[in-house]
């Protein structure tokens, strides 16, 4: 059994990732739809999923939740969403500075609906609200357009483009720089 939200919208839970999440994780990490414009590692064998779990989504200086939602399709209570579909993170948390950066992935079979805008929504004012943040960032993959429209939504501005930044799939890739200020959020 999943351990307890730690956020929640009107649709989902976000709690932290569990050891019994790794082969759910594993699995949405290897789906080329997922992955063909992603910026996460990939790691590809068990043990280098558990490394992962140990020093990526255990890490105290970062937030990682996965996105779970009611398996029966309904709203419901905050405690029957029990399935991932995804997972959000604030990472490089600078709190000298007050930064940080948002990631977000969504299993495709939950895309369309609206879950990553809702959940990153919800750590994004958590961030402002909790953590004392004054800018969150975002680095999106050049045609990733999906991950450019939630951004887009939550109020983002696009600040430039990295040219040939990012290495992937045998091509150099654009990378996006976006940002939001708490002073756009008030």
């Amino acid at each position: 059994m999943p351990g307890p939200s730690f956020l929640a919208t009107d649709r989902t839970a976000l709690r932290s990732p569990e050891r019994d999440d790794l082969n759910w994780i594993q699995h949405v990490f290897h789906n080329e739809q997922v992955w063909g414009l992603g910026t996460y590692a990939r790691p590809p064998t068990t043990d280098q999923m558990e490394t992962y779990y140990e020093e990526t989504l255990s890490d105290e200086d970062s937030v990682h939740l996965l996105v779970c939602i009611d398996p029966a399709g309904s709203p419901g209570p905050v405690e029957e969403r029990t399935e991932p579909v995804g997972l959000v993170a604030m990472t490089d948390h600078d709190t000298e500075r007050g930064t940080a950066e948002l990631a977000y992935w969504l299993d495709p079979d939950a895309w369309g609906q609206g879950y990553a805008t809702e959940a990153a929504g919800r750590l994004v004012k958590y961030g402002f609200d909790q953590q004392a943040l004054r800018k969150w960032s975002a680095k999106i993959v050049g045609g990733n357009d999906r991950s450019v429209a939630v951004v887009e939504r939550l109020g983002f501005t696009k600040e430039g483009t990295h040219r040939e930044e990012w290495y992937l799939d045998g091509a150099w890739r654009d990378m996006l720089w976006f940002g939001l200020l708490r002073t756009e959020r008030e």
